[in-house]
């Protein structure tokens, strides 16, 4: 995989070039819902508005999206079928749960959250006007949402109706419905929700990943032994591209990514390495610059609140040239651990310092393992 610089660019969606949505959603119309701004950056995510603006169609493995509002403006009640984590980057978001959500957590800036699927959840901006959130829906086809019954019979009222193929009909805009009302979404059945997940605040919060409790692992990569190189990985959810073999994620169960949080020191790097799955860049503070290809003669600089994704197979060096510290969020495609394939000349640097990779592809010093050479000798 080689890429142009043309390419390469085409893959940087900057936080300018973000477009709002805000008839995205049933509940568009209903008070206390009034505006609240839909993004879909990579894929379209669970839009059920045809004119959602969607930066980069192409498929990964899952959506990246985003929610903004002014204060006290809420996200109502609804249920999802694949995996939805939400970033907070800025300002304050109550999240609600439950089927009449009854249980609560309010997120700060630099949380994030995975909500199980199949649970009623929704959400409000609590804190300042324009905060934000970031979010990673599992699988290509989310396969769209569920109302809440309430909800959809309010929305019905407003005029804002649904059909079963996730499209939204606005009567105030000239819409009609069908003639055959079996196209419409119907209620949510009440003798369901007895039969929904079941998650209280102890079980929400062991899914929740803070400054506070996020563990960062200094020598996640084999690179982070020679002098100039090296960064600190969080895993999030699933294991990732770490080869810390101590590193262990905060949430573990299948969302079709991975996802981990990375701090690269000022002046330092990454790589070169590439990975045989799509790689997508969300950027929280400071200012990256990648490498791209073997030769890195294509670089691309990814800032505060841009996204960037980085295709399979594809070389690439992270690159810190300023004067502090840089962070961003690292999604992965795929649940399974990654292999991340460092060049030659990093490996044999990091083998004269005394460090190699095991057989599981985990950092070891040398000393401490046999190795295939002396396997064939004897």
């Amino acid at each position: 995989m080689n890429l142009t610089q043309r390419e390469a660019q085409e893959r940087l969606i900057k936080s300018e070039e973000y477009v709002s949505c805000t008839e995205a959603f049933l509940d568009c119309r209903l008070p206390g819902s009034i505006p609240k701004g839909n993004y879909s950056l990579i894929g379209p995510g669970v839009t059920q508005s045809e004119n959602q603006v969607i930066n980069l169609k192409e498929k990964h493995g899952f959506n990246i999206g985003a929610a903004s509002m002014p204060n006290g403006v809420t996200n109502n009640l609804h249920i999802h079928f694949s995996a939805e984590v939400f970033m907070c980057t800025y300002g304050e978001y109550t999240f609600r749960w439950g089927a009449k959500g009854e249980y609560e957590y309010t997120a700060k800036e630099g949380d994030i959250l995975s909500v199980p699927t199949w649970l009623f959840r929704g959400f409000t901006n609590t804190g300042p006007d324009g905060s934000w959130l970031f979010t990673c829906l599992g699988e290509d086809d989310t396969g769209g949402v569920i109302w809440h019954p309430g909800i959809m019979q309010a929305a019905n009222e407003s005029g804002m109706y649904l059909t079963k193929k996730n499209v939204l009909i606005d009567l105030e805009a000239g819409g009609t419905l069908p003639e055959d009302k079996s196209e419409l979404m119907p209620a949510f059945p009440e003798e369901e929700f007895a039969n929904l997940r079941q998650v209280n605040l102890a079980g929400m919060s062991r899914r929740i990943s803070s400054r506070e409790n996020r563990q960062f692992y200094s020598n996640a990569l084999i690179d982070s032994v020679l002098p100039g190189h090296g960064c600190s990985i969080a895993p999030v959810i699933g294991f990732g591209i770490t080869q810390d073999r101590n590193s262990q994620p905060n949430i573990t169960n299948p969302h079709n990514f991975t996802m981990e949080v990375v701090k690269v020191p000022a002046g330092n790097k990454v790589g070169p390495f590439k990975i045989d799955e799509k790689m997508v860049i969300i950027q929280t503070h400071g200012q990256i610059e990648l490498g791209l290809n073997e030769q890195q003669d294509v670089t691309v600089a990814i800032e505060a609140n841009d996204t960037y994704s980085v295709p399979a197979d594809a070389w690439r060096t992270i690159n810190n040239n300023s004067e502090q510290e840089a962070e961003f969020i690292m999604i992965t495609a795929g649940d399974a651990r990654k292999r991340p394939q460092f060049s030659d000349k990093i490996l044999a640097d990091a083998y004269e310092l005394g460090y190699t990779l095991d057989a599981s592809g985990y950092i070891v010093k040398r000393k401490l393992i046999v190795e295939e050479s002396t396997l064939l000798a004897d």
